[in-house]
Formats: C-alpha cells, structure tokens, sequence
C-alpha cells in the first residue's frame, strides 16, 4: 500500500516553505504532533510500519530536513506506531525539550 505524501500535511507543509526560500524549514513540535496523531490512524486503518517509515524515507531524500530533524520526525512515527507515546505526549515531550 502506497502512502501518498499529503497525508504527512505537517511534512507537506515544511516542504513548501523550504521551497519558498528558506534553506531549510524547523520542524514544529505541533507538527511533530501531528505527524504522530496521521501515524496512529494509519496504524489503526492497518498499514504496516515499513510503509509509513517510508514517507520518512522520502522526506530524508528531499534533502530539506537536517538529520535531527528526521531523526525526529522517524522517532515520533516509531512511538506513535507502537503506542510508546501518543500524539499528545510526543507534543508535551517536544516542548519540555525546548525548554531545556
């Protein structure tokens, strides 16, 4: 089953800002966020855990995330998937890392 990138609308949207000018777009914690919540329904509407690391694989290839940033992005896809963390607690955890 192919997953179309659209339905990563925060990935999508960092995408097109890097496409406006910007070397590269920050990944929010409110997208980090709702890249978890995307991941849950997927999950829960049976697509497998290759196909949904596999948008993180094109966003990798588009070279418009720094590592972290990916790195980030495949973390909350992995909690999200494997109920290690929900949409909201990923939301919660980014933040408290900011403070820091």
């Amino acid at each position: 089953m192919k997953i179309s990138t659209p339905i990563f609308k925060a990935a999508a949207a960092l995408a097109m800002a890097s496409a406006c000018g910007t070397a590269h777009a920050a990944v929010t914690c409110e997208q980090l966020a709702e890249i978890a919540f995307v991941t849950e329904r997927l999950r829960d509407n049976g697509t497998p855990l290759a196909d949904v690391m596999g948008e993180a694989d094109r966003l990798e290839a588009s070279k418009k995330f720094t590592g972290a940033e990916i790195a980030g992005i495949r973390e909350a896809i992995d909690n999200s998937f494997k109920r290690i963390r929900t949409s909201n607690e990923t939301l919660l955890d980014c933040r408290a890392k900011l403070k820091k």
